[in-house]
């Protein structure tokens, strides 16, 4: 039935904003149906229909966390005009000038990564969540080489792609481990005095 379907996903998609408000809050060792039905303001049975169970409702959520965090660089028509590194320069400054507005997100994700080494679905699903997050920056960086192919040949487009996603990820990290510390003026600088 048509109908039914639209309410059930939205039903779905509620449960793991729930679900997602309870992690930030408590953790992922504090995520469990009881405390999610609760956040939602429905049954644990609905909770378990939907997810079949909490290591369904963890992969679920951390599919859905993926899904709005690490989306990557879309080529905007502000940086025409500018220099292949500018872009690439612009591109990463957009994704670290968001991480302390995502802060509880990216934490969220750091004990994903965690979980990761003990979960293979959860590390499958990590490690293809940032290899398309690498794999959004090779058409900048395909750009970056091309414009400069004697300085950046040898390493290529994957190489330098995976540098700013790796960039993006440290700061992610310092962005969750010493948020007082983070500067994002300071670490631009500093990547484009390295790259300049």
């Amino acid at each position: 039935m048509p109908g039914r379907k639209a309410p059930e996903e939205q039903r779905r998609l509620e449960i793991l904003k729930a679900a997602y408000r309870v992690a930030a809050r408590e953790r992922l060792t504090g995520l469990t149906a009881q405390a999610v039905a609760g956040e939602a303001g429905v049954s644990k049975g609905l909770v378990f229909f939907h997810f079949g169970n909490r290591d369904g409702l963890l992969v679920a959520l951390l599919a859905w966390l993926l899904e709005i965090t690490l989306v990557g660089p879309e080529l905007a028509d502000v940086l025409e005009g500018q220099t292949p590194a500018e872009r690439m320069l612009s591109a990463i400054r957009r994704d670290v000038e968001a991480l302390p507005k995502q802060r509880e997100r990216v934490a969220l994700f750091f004990d994903f990564w965690v979980m990761g080494t003990r979960h293979p679905g959860v590390q499958r699903a990590i490690r293809a969540a940032l290899d398309r997050y690498r794999d959004a920056f090779r058409p900048l960086a395909q750009a970056v080489v091309d414009a400069e192919p004697e300085r950046f040949g040898r390493e290529g487009a994957e190489g330098l792609a995976g540098v700013a996603a790796g960039f993006i990820e440290g700061c992610a990290l310092q962005v969750v481990m010493d948020p007082d510390r983070f500067d994002v003026d300071s670490y631009m600088r500093t990547l484009a005095a390295l790259v300049g």
